[in-house]
């Protein structure tokens, strides 16, 4: 048993992780054993390659602008490992991570009986996360989104789904969920429920598969079209947008990209209004928006210089990155700080960058999955290229670099993560 947040932190991210699974039968026994919590509570569901924290946010705020007392589950978390369990916007306290996670350890003599293997990291801090939103009296709904995939991940035990969705499907995980897009979209449709309507993003590639998946669940598919999506205007200060009906749409969150996520938002609540679930108009929908805010997504961190971090970690996401580059740079250099986990496609994301970038600094964060620098260097065709291992000295250079300078750090979440620890100090 922990006293100390911090040691139980460190307990909890040292569990293995990101294992192949077959089937969720090993989740369904543990939360079993722990009362099935999930199996009182009601969820709208979120996969996705990217977007899917963006998208979980939008909704979330709707919903909190709407009056209901909102549950959110997320994963990774950018600076504190409470971010991954919220309720009302409000992180989890270091004293209920306590109390829940040694509720959890004072089975763990029973699961050895059982013969059970005690808790990877993710079955860990999701059955944490429901035993916790059980307790809360006046919960409506909890926002849950997927870790890796969808099909097999220990989230989807859930039985009470109202709506499920997608942000987009992607290149990523290929270890875990198959080698190309039809097989990935395959695994993240896995969160479609029978009989619950399933909304996506248009990927004109897969929609015949989006039709027969939910078919065989008797789910009313809903595809968001590109071109309901109108009068979009992207900058370094907002996005806006029409969808619609809706005119004049703005969100803080920066991209394109965030535009197709809020429409994704604004389908479900306006299918949770029509049918009766919860209660939501259109005031409520233009401020839970505007509300919003994600850390580590196309952030800005300074102004003048224009200081950007952006956790963008795969092919998908830098490629919107750049597209965001290309609508705000104007006359300015952009300088781009790059660090990366070992078994992303670095060699196609910096090629990529490079078609935007001016200098390019390769650097590390601290953790076991960072590749190294030097690993990196002759990844890019960038002549003004270099290596910096102190990021305390990174972000330093940054803030003095004059206005005509567009700075951006990007590569990983974690990165990312250890780079706003460092401006908020």
């Amino acid at each position: 048993m922990f006293t100390d947040i911090k040691d139980f932190i460190l307990f909890v991210e040292s569990q293995k992780r990101n294992e192949k699974k077959t089937s969720l039968d090993r989740m369904r026994r543990i939360a079993e054993i722990y009362g099935n919590p999930q199996d009182k509570l009601q969820f709208i569901h979120i996969g996705g390659t990217n977007g899917k924290g963006s998208l979980c946010s939008f909704i979330e705020n709707i919903l909190i602008a709407s009056g209901l007392n909102v549950g959110k589950f997320i994963s990774p978390y950018i600076v504190s490992f409470n971010e991954r369990i919220t309720f009302n916007k409000q992180y989890i306290s270091d004293i209920d991570l306590l109390k829940y996670g040694n509720f959890i350890l004072s089975k763990y003599d029973y699961l050895d009986e059982l013969g059970i293997a005690r808790l990877s990291f993710f079955e860990f801090v999701t059955l944490l996360s429901f035993l916790y939103f059980k307790d809360k009296e006046y919960i409506d709904v909890v926002v849950l989104e997927v870790g890796i995939g969808g099909l097999l991940d220990s989230t989807n035990i859930v039985k009470n789904v109202i709506a499920s969705a997608i942000s987009n499907v992607n290149l990523d995980h290929m270890n875990i969920l198959g080698n190309t897009i039809e097989e990935i979209a395959l695994q993240k449709l896995g969160i479609v429920k029978q009989n619950v309507p399933f909304f996506t993003i248009q990927n004109d590639a897969l929609t015949d598969l989006f039709i027969t998946e939910t078919n065989k669940k008797n789910s009313l598919l809903n595809i968001i079209n590109f071109s309901d999506i109108k009068n979009l205007n992207v900058s370094d200060e907002c996005t806006t947008f029409d969808y619609k009906e809706l005119n004049n749409v703005k969100i803080k969150l920066l991209g394109k990209y965030q535009s197709e996520n809020a429409a994704i938002a604004i389908e479900i609540c306006k299918y949770l209004n029509d049918n009766n679930i919860y209660k939501i108009n259109q005031n409520c929908i233009y401020e839970g928006l505007l509300n919003t805010f994600w850390p580590g997504r196309l952030q800005v961190v300074s102004k003048e210089p224009l200081i950007i971090v952006d956790g963008a970690h795969n092919i998908d996401a830098i490629n919107r990155q750049v597209e965001f580059i290309k609508v705000i740079k104007g006359n300015r250099k952009l300088k781009v700080y790059f660090a990366v986990s070992a078994n992303k496609d670095k060699e196609h994301m910096i090629s990529l960058l490079d078609n935007v970038a001016d200098k390019i600094v390769f650097t590390e964060f601290h953790y076991k999955r960072s590749d190294e620098a030097i690993n990196l260097l002759n990844f890019t065709t960038i002549a003004d290229k270099s290596i910096e291992y102190d990021l305390v000295e990174a972000v330093n250079k940054s803030l003095n670099l004059s206005n005509d300078w567009i700075i951006i750090f990007t590569g990983s979440l974690y990165f990312v993560s250890e780079i706003l620890k460092i401006f908020n100090k």
